[in-house]
């Protein structure tokens, strides 16, 4: 994992699961890797891990069942997508805004280097809404 910088590592940790989850590389219901596997493939200290867990069981994203591990909530991908799109609005939206009026860029020509940007397997078919 790349860390960012004032950004607690345990977040980044619940991030990186979120991620997973989002990219439907893990789905609801799914029982996450071990512990120390988790620990591994993100490069921290498994009490980190086990905090990140702890985070997400908070949010209702996993839950854990004793002696066997942590697996997704049968909602999870739903409460991800709420948590997440909440954390953006909240967090990066502002700091995109006074960007884009630092700059002069409004909503059109925002939206036209998304569309630039977007890979060609989600643009969606001339014609139709996006």
């Amino acid at each position: 994992m790349d860390f960012k910088p004032n950004y607690p590592i345990y977040l980044q940790v619940a991030d990186f699961i979120c991620e997973k989850l989002l990219k439907n590389e893990w789905r609801n219901g799914d029982k996450l890797p071990a512990l120390k596997d988790l620990a591994v493939t993100t490069s921290v200290n498994p009490n980190t891990v086990i905090k990140a867990l702890g985070f997400l069981v908070d949010h209702n994203i996993l839950n854990t069942q004793r002696g066997v591990g942590y697996f997704m909530t049968d909602n999870a991908r739903a409460i991800t997508l709420e948590l997440k799109r909440k954390q953006f609005i909240d967090e990066v939206l502002p700091d995109v805004f006074s960007s884009m009026d630092l700059l002069g860029l409004g909503l059109y020509d925002l939206t036209k280097i998304y569309e630039e940007r977007r890979p060609a397997s989600v643009k969606a078919p001339a014609g139709s809404a996006t």
